[in-house]
């Protein structure tokens, strides 16, 4: 691409991903171009035209598109670009309805060409909006394999597959999970830095939810142990910064944030919950939540588990690097 393109602070990118079909070997190099478009202090909206209806389905999908990102943002210098992932018709999100993001270029790939009028009429513009501009990116024909092998796929691991011992309440492989499933969904984390594996984890528990996300995040009891713990953003922060990316993608969600200083949290207090995502590394937790549920004489949750949150996937900088980055930044030593 020309050293003199234009740069744009907002682009959204139309895309209609096939479970069936390699993810990366369609989308790769479409993500790049996108992002290669984008500034570095802009956003990029991966829009999902049908997205999947299972859980599993969808994690799969999510978690492809946001890894693909994290990739290409490193190679092109765009790790600050803020991507999020919008699944049509998912926890109240509909682009037809969007009238408020302000993107300045739709993006699509030639072969997803398409969903643009699609797209065009659902906006329904007004001639109060303005016009945006339209990008036609380069996309190698659907399942040809011309980017890479399906074999090249990240590996995510089987989400909602709990695969050592299976304690009350967990998922099983026969388990698909369906959006909106549940009333209420609870979750828990740090969120520092909000990055991508954050994004899937919250991504995943709205899917589930019809109504209500309860998000715990971790307080300072739980903190102690934390590499660079001085570079952590205060809790406020993380809760902000959780609650603006809730509200975008899943409008029509009630999210709320809490204060956790112990492994259980809101999650073994609140009758009403009615399931909890957690990801690999916080499994114990989630037994744990059962366990004191059950202690309190209430009924136990159903536990849905995600992979790839710590940020060890190829291109995606954890919480930790992030502040250990930041720690470098400063002259401090990290050793």
């Amino acid at each position: 691409m020309s050293e003199s393109m234009t740069l744009y602070t907002a682009t959204l990118l139309l895309t209609n991903p096939d479970v069936n079909v390699p993810i990366r070997a369609t989308y790769k190099s479409v993500i790049s171009q996108a992002l290669h478009v984008t500034l570095s202090s802009g956003r990029l909206d991966i829009f999902v035209a049908r997205p999947p209806e299972t859980f599993q389905e969808t994690h799969y999908v999510v978690t492809q598109l946001y890894l693909m990102a994290a990739e290409a943002a490193k190679e092109d210098a765009r790790e600050s670009v803020d991507v999020r992932v919008l699944l049509q018709g998912i926890g109240g999100f509909d682009i037809g309805q969007a009238k408020d993001t302000c993107w300045e270029v739709v993006a699509v790939g030639k072969e997803d060409g398409k969903l643009m009028p699609v797209f065009i009429s659902e906006r329904q513009v007004s001639a109060y909006s303005p016009a945006l501009q339209v990008l036609i990116l380069r996309m190698p024909t659907r399942g040809t394999g011309e980017i890479v092998d399906e074999e090249d796929e990240i590996e995510i691991g089987e989400a909602g597959i709990v695969s050592d011992s299976e304690e009350e309440g967990q998922a099983k492989p026969e388990d698909d999970g369906h959006d909106g499933e549940y009333p209420v969904v609870a979750l828990g984390g740090t969120f520092d830095h909000l990055h991508v594996g954050h994004k899937i984890l919250l991504t995943m528990a709205g899917f589930l939810a019809s109504r209500i996300l309860i998000i715990g995040i971790t307080g300072p009891a739980l903190l102690q142990t934390k590499k660079y713990k001085e570079y952590m953003e205060p809790l406020s922060e993380r809760s902000r910064r959780v609650l603006e990316f809730l509200a975008y993608i899943y409008p029509g969600l009630k999210a709320t944030t809490h204060e956790i200083n112990d492994i259980y949290g809101d999650a073994a207090k609140i009758e009403d919950i009615d399931a909890l995502v957690v990801s690999a590394e916080t499994r114990k937790g989630g037994a744990a939540v059962n366990k004191e549920r059950r202690r309190r004489k209430m009924r136990a949750l159903k536990v849905w588990e995600i992979g790839v949150v710590d940020g060890s996937a190829e291109g995606k900088l954890s919480s930790t690097d992030i502040r250990r980055r930041l720690a470098e930044t400063r002259g401090e030593s990290v050793n």
